[in-house]
């Protein structure tokens, strides 16, 4: 009989494991990913296999617990044989059919793979949402070519298809979209490939969209009078919002971290370590996570210790800034829409602020980014230091973030050298 239960390991925060064993033979299904908050081992009770009610998301993850738990039981009450195949024989049960599996059921399938991996906070890594929109592409396209898009097996894709969708995007779309179609179809076709439905050779010569090999917003960061103005700057002729100086201090937040804005946004007082003497936020980039080998270490002057000061009483359960919360997080109905919502009114803002600023190029969040590289990297701080602060390398530093013509530091150096 295959004996089935949940415990914890490890040392490293809370982990969680079903265990499954039977005559000396043992497997482990790690399910820590699945779980939603940030769980620590003092919420999880073993005698009764479920979280204590003051665990994050408790309900939430018991539920999903006895849900997942609830197979292997089933799979186990007239299972005669190991361990190994009886997972072996669910693994087999479980994959998509082959020949019945359509593109946008195929399109699901890698929707709900992605949301399974999460954050700590229980939000989504990365977005779905540009597969949901491709799938509403590819439908308008088939049905424009009289195809029925809901019985087009992911099979069936080929070359053809793929280039008379991006000339039907170029042509009856005007080009909108082509980017996401065009890396949403490929990132399909790889994982089709992966899955064994596809061979990603014979799609080798589509004429898939190129981005430009260098960021079109490299020259657009904000000069040193134009920061100062910024700082001073009275937001109550530009605009009416009751939350023009919450704007104004997330941007100059990001103009000393050099973070973006979704990193910023899910920063919490615990991400603070004290290093040699000094306060610095310690965290991983939302983005890079799992590829980041060493963590962005950010030193937090006296400005940064202001602008937390300040918001600290309004903002809720750790974070630095009264964004995010963990109500937000439970409730809301699109993978990080607290975040999404939140940069594109400030973006929406910030062209306003831009034109009193006087920017030639529409301001955005990015911008102070690219400004933080571009200062620091102008003031003699090692490019490594800077790359590391940031969470990018030193080629994305130069490739991507930092813009010489607005060094004007550097400049200055260079027409002072050359005196004789």
């Amino acid at each position: 009989m295959i004996t089935i239960n949940y415990q914890m390991f490890g040392t490293k925060g809370f982990q969680l494991r079903l265990r499954l064993y039977q005559d000396g033979e043992t497997k482990f299904i790690n399910v820590t990913k699945m779980l939603k908050g940030a769980i620590q081992k003092k919420h999880w009770n073993q005698k009764k296999q479920l979280f204590i009610p003051s665990c994050p998301f408790s309900d939430e993850n018991n539920a999903m617990l006895v849900q997942f738990r609830q197979r292997y039981d089933e799979m186990a009450i007239n299972w005669t044989g190991s361990v190994f195949g009886m997972i072996a024989a669910m693994e087999t049960a479980t994959e998509p059919s082959q020949k019945a599996l359509t593109v946008s059921e195929f399109i699901q399938y890698v929707v709900d793979q992605l949301n399974k991996n999460k954050h700590a906070d229980g939000s989504g890594k990365g977005s779905f949402e540009n597969y949901l929109k491709c799938d509403k592409r590819l439908q308008e396209f088939c049905k424009a070519k009289k195809i029925k898009y809901s019985k087009l097996l992911i099979t069936e894709l080929n070359a053809t298809f793929v280039n008379n969708v991006f000339e039907w995007v170029e042509r009856a779309r005007k080009g909108t979209g082509m980017c996401y179609v065009s890396k949403i179809l490929h990132s399909l076709i790889m994982k089709a490939d992966k899955e064994g439905y596809l061979k990603a050779e014979d799609f080798k010569k589509c004429n898939w969209f190129k981005k430009p090999s260098s960021s079109s917003q490299k020259f657009h960061t904000l000069t040193e009078e134009q920061c100062k103005k910024f700082t001073t700057l009275d937001l109550s002729s530009i605009s009416k919002s009751p939350l023009n100086e919450l704007y104004r201090d997330f941007c100059l937040f990001i103009l000393y971290t050099g973070q973006s804005a979704c990193d910023a946004i899910a920063l919490r007082y615990s991400d603070i370590k004290k290093i040699g003497g000094i306060s610095h936020f310690v965290f991983n980039r939302r983005k890079i996570a799992e590829k980041q080998a060493v963590p962005c270490s950010v030193p937090i002057n006296t400005e940064l210790d202001r602008i937390m000061l300040r918001w600290r009483r309004l903002a809720k359960d750790g974070y630095i800034f009264p964004i995010r919360n963990k109500e937000k997080l439970k409730t809301q109905t699109t993978n990080n829409g607290d975040i999404k919502h939140f940069i594109g009114n400030l973006n929406n803002w910030l062209k306003k602020v831009g034109k009193a600023l006087g920017c030639s190029f529409p301001l955005h969040t990015y911008t102070f980014r690219h400004t933080a590289i571009t200062h620091y990297i102008s003031k003699g701080v090692p490019v490594i230091y800077v790359s590391n602060m940031m969470g990018t390398s030193i080629e994305n530093c130069e490739k991507i973030y930092y813009n010489n013509q607005g060094d004007t530091a550097s400049r200055n150096k260079v027409l002072a050298a050359m005196k004789f």
